[in-house]
């Protein structure tokens, strides 16, 4: 069982939905959901029977969703979407808009493809973290340390909180919630990094319980926008609390750890043990 200083973060009353998992579970039946730039799924599909699901990718290097009655699965382009405008109550673009090359395109075919007072979910990492500029330092090593000079580097983009406000606000939708989340450095599940991933996150845990240097905090921004019509609404939206990313499978914990401070933690989603570092 997780320990009960473990949770799964939890919407107070009057707080809209912000995670991908409070979004598809909040849905109403019949819903039209689109998984756009989807890799083999954003979350679980199965978990929801009764929503249809829109899914697509330019590419699936891991493979496409496994196919189901209730999900259509696609290839295309971001940018060049084939769907008619106002098509899906819940859009959702998961760690996906960071690797695209056009990116005014791409946001407005998000904005197009939402209807009128539909959702539309958004997750990228902040450039000014850690976690960021690891990635991308990684992607410039392979490509050329070890002479890989066709290799595409993935993170095209950089966001700041201002800079998606503005992209989204000018497209008329209105920003609902968010959260600035800590690294899980579930990227390093890769097959090529998975062997490194559980020593480096060792360490970064260790270095921030002695030194008090937390290289994992505000690493990503999760949000959620409305689409209304208004343009230019940049207020900053409902902030929701996460403390922790699970390294295994990238889900959100929140934690209010006891003292003496434990080693580790485990993640209320998959149960796998994450190494801990100060409160925070």
């Amino acid at each position: 069982m997780t320990a009960t200083w473990i949770s799964k973060p939890v919407r107070t009353p009057g707080e809209p939905p912000l995670f991908l998992r409070e979004l598809v579970a909040a849905a109403p039946a019949g819903a039209r959901v689109l998984d756009a730039g989807c890799g083999p799924g954003s979350w679980p599909y199965g978990e929801r029977a009764g929503i249809t699901i829109a899914s697509f990718d330019i590419k699936y290097p891991p493979g496409p969703p496994a196919p189901a009655r209730h999900v259509a699965v696609f290839r295309a382009d971001l940018a060049r979407l084939p769907l008619r405008s106002e098509s899906f109550d819940l859009t959702v673009c998961h760690y996906v808009l960071e690797h695209v090359t056009e990116l005014a395109p791409c946001c407005d075919e998000l904005a197009r493809v939402t209807r009128p007072g539909g959702t539309l979910y958004l997750a990228v990492p902040r450039a000014a973290s850690f976690d960021d500029r690891l990635y991308r330092f990684a992607g410039w090593f392979a490509k050329t340390a070890l002479l890989k000079f066709r290799k595409r580097l993935e993170h095209r983009q950089r966001f700041d909180l201002e800079k998606l406000l503005g992209l989204f606000a000018s497209r008329g939708l209105e920003p609902l919630a968010l959260a600035r989340v800590p690294a899980g450095f579930s990227w390093m599940n890769d097959p090529r990094t998975k062997r490194l991933q559980g020593p480096f996150t060792g360490a970064l845990a260790r270095l921030h319980r002695v030194t008090g240097l937390d290289l994992a905090k505000e690493a990503n921004f999760v949000m959620t926008f409305r689409r209304t019509g208004a343009r230019d609404v940049r207020r900053i939206p409902c902030e929701r609390r996460v403390t922790h990313v699970c390294r295994e499978c990238g889900e959100h914990a929140v934690l209010a750890p006891p003292a003496p401070l434990p080693a580790s933690w485990e993640c209320p989603w998959c149960g796998k043990p994450n190494p801990l570092g100060r409160p925070r």
